[in-house]
């Protein structure tokens, strides 16, 4: 009968915890390479081989480094996912929900790292002299790799705000940026793969999906350590 009692208690609460702000602090140490390091690439459309090579050759060790550095802290984005999930454990009906966002979310993280790999072979290929043709060809083919993690991402934010809009448990505004940064992502991605070159208005598009994530991320994970 305690057990029952307990599992009654727990059914309708939010179970804050730590995990989720631990994710959005690791993905978010990201900023550290990117600014102390400034590595190269991926570059894209727009700009003349020459500089796309000369760009890779020159910081082929900000490259490396930065893409070994991405391949751990990038993973707190699914870190944070699991730790929204674990909040509504005594919700099973937006379980499905958070399913499909942690798996989708894994996927942007592995596409990240591996064009943020392909970026940093490239820029060592490039420093030992390879051709220009295969540099840009390996650059094109990392933007177009990296921009389309917002798929993906777009779909797992968009379910995070669905369960946590249909669990009634988080303020309204919450959720509700969540499905605006999630709908954003998924319309910026398919803008850049409906235009020639991947760039102009989805990427305004991507920044807004970006920035809105960001602090749908850590407000989410303020108020689950307050629960806890």
């Amino acid at each position: 009968m305690h057990g029952a009692d307990a599992h009654s208690d727990q059914a309708g609460v939010l179970l804050g915890n730590w995990w989720a702000l631990v994710g959005t602090v690791l993905y978010l140490s990201e900023w550290v390479v990117i600014i102390a390091a400034a590595p190269p690439g991926p570059l894209g459309p727009g700009d003349p081989a020459s500089s796309v090579m000369s760009d890779y050759a020159q910081h082929a060790g900000a490259a490396t480094f930065s893409a070994a550095w991405f391949s751990v802290v990038l993973v707190g984005r699914v870190l944070f996912v699991a730790g929204l999930k674990a909040s509504l454990r005594g919700r099973p009906t937006v379980r499905p929900l958070l399913d499909l966002a942690l798996g989708a979310m894994a996927i942007s993280v592995v596409m990240e790292i591996v064009g943020y790999g392909i970026v940093a072979g490239t820029a060592r290929f490039a420093a030992d002299g390879g051709s220009v043709g295969v540099v840009t060809g390996l650059d094109s083919a990392s933007f177009w790799l990296i921009l389309l993690i917002w798929g993906p991402i777009g779909v797992s934010v968009l379910a995070c705000g669905l369960a946590m809009l249909r669990s009634g448990v988080f303020r309204a505004w919450l959720p509700w940026l969540a499905l605006i940064a999630g709908l954003a992502g998924i319309v910026g991605c398919l803008m850049a793969g409906a235009s020639t070159e991947g760039t102009g208005v989805s990427n305004a598009v991507t920044t807004v999906a970006a920035l809105g994530m960001w602090v749908w991320m850590l407000s989410t994970s303020v108020v689950l350590v307050r629960r806890r």
